[in-house]
């Protein structure tokens, strides 16, 4: 799934930087603006999983998008071999100042870090050079326009590009549709309003706890846009990301992977020509190995304390608390707990805790691969 997000943003991006506006540091044409869309998610992953999502989104933009708020509220449903979980999530993402700041209403709290896009733009400069690099990027990865339509009564111009269709109106897309392995996301605005008046009030978030990436507490909202945690990327750096993601995407394209196509498998060949592409653009195998050890030996300091959590839980709930303590992707996933999920998921433990040795000799991603527990 990851993966499936991942290709949709950075065609996102891409379309954003192809359609800049002539200005310097603008991401729209317009001043100001706020649209509302109907957004859901329906398919089944791999035959595995079923999902639907619906919801809305809401973007208020302000300076021609240099402030740029985004609060999405969903309800979803996913079953998965006979079980069912159902979701409501609220969160604003808000863009300002270099920074962004992601809320999370659940958790009560907001993560702040730096915003690569400012770096994009401000190491580009002119509307020329980045428009050029927009091009390139949508080029290799196979985006086209194929025409124009409308929405809401304006005009936008459509762009596909690896499974994702965009109607895009001086920038801002006000259709998205995919169908990208099995999966149909569709977003359009029901209502849009440009160069509007708008004021502090239209930008203003909770006031919960804000944390840098790396957990530092940095005060309540009143503390945003203060102090400089993490050093800005140089031009150096920025240059090297966009010729990794160029070189990632093309070897995607390369592979002859058909995104639209939800059951498509590689040969094992072509798998590993883009596996090595892939791997060279983002540093190579020795690189990519020691970060993957590093994270995988960090989960496994955490494994005597969390056994004896998930020993002590007695419910989903407690189970639940548990994950929250290791700071798991997904905290709420246990929808039961009984002795059989919990022995279970004690032994995967004494499983992962017994490869340890094979992942600290590994020298080889393939030999990390052998010493992790087969499916």
């Amino acid at each position: 799934m990851k993966k499936i997000i991942q290709i949709s943003i950075i065609a996102v991006i891409g379309s954003s930087m192809l359609l800049a506006s002539a200005d310097k540091m603008k991401r729209y044409e317009m001043k100001s603006g706020q649209i509302e869309y109907d957004i859901s998610t329906s398919g089944n992953v791999m035959g595995m999983v079923q999902m639907d999502m619906k919801g809305t989104k809401k973007v208020t933009f302000d300076e021609n998008g240099l402030k740029h708020l985004v609060e999405e509220k969903k309800v979803s449903k996913e079953v998965a071999m006979g079980q069912t979980k159902e979701d409501k999530t609220h969160t604003i993402q808000y863009m300002n100042d270099g920074y962004i700041y992601s809320v999370d209403f659940k958790e009560k709290k907001i993560m702040r870090m730096k915003n690569p896009t400012m770096d994009m733009m401000k190491m580009f400069g002119d509307e020329k050079s980045m428009k050029k690099t927009g091009e390139e990027m949508m080029k290799s990865m196979g985006g086209k326009k194929t025409g124009t339509d409308k929405v809401l009564g304006y005009t936008c111009e459509v762009w596909d590009m690896m499974g994702v269709k965009q109607c895009i109106y001086k920038g801002i897309p006000l259709r998205v549709e995919s169908n990208i392995m099995g999966m149909k996301n569709v977003e359009i605005a029901t209502k849009a309003s440009f160069d509007i008046s708008l004021n502090k009030d239209d930008f203003k978030l909770p006031d919960f706890p804000v944390s840098d990436m790396q957990g530092g507490f940095l005060g309540s909202d009143k503390a945003m846009g203060k102090g400089m945690e993490q050093a800005p990327s140089s031009p150096e750096d920025m240059e090297k990301a966009m010729k990794a993601m160029g070189a990632m995407m093309g070897a995607l394209k390369d592979s002859g992977m058909d995104m639209s196509k939800p059951n498509f498998n590689m040969s094992e060949e072509k798998t590993e020509v883009m596996q090595k592409a892939m791997m060279n653009a983002m540093g190579g195998e020795k690189m990519i190995l020691g970060q993957t050890k590093r994270e995988i030996l960090k989960d496994a300091k955490m494994m005597p304390e969390a056994r004896k959590c998930f020993q002590k839980a007695n419910n989903a709930k407690e189970a639940n608390a548990c994950e929250r303590k290791l700071n798991s992707e997904d905290p709420e996933h246990h929808t039961q707990w009984n002795d059989t999920t919990k022995t279970n998921l004690l032994k995967e433990m004494d499983t992962f805790e017994d490869a340890i040795p094979c992942i600290k000799n590994a020298t080889t991603l393939k030999a990390l691969e052998m010493c992790m527990p087969q499916d």
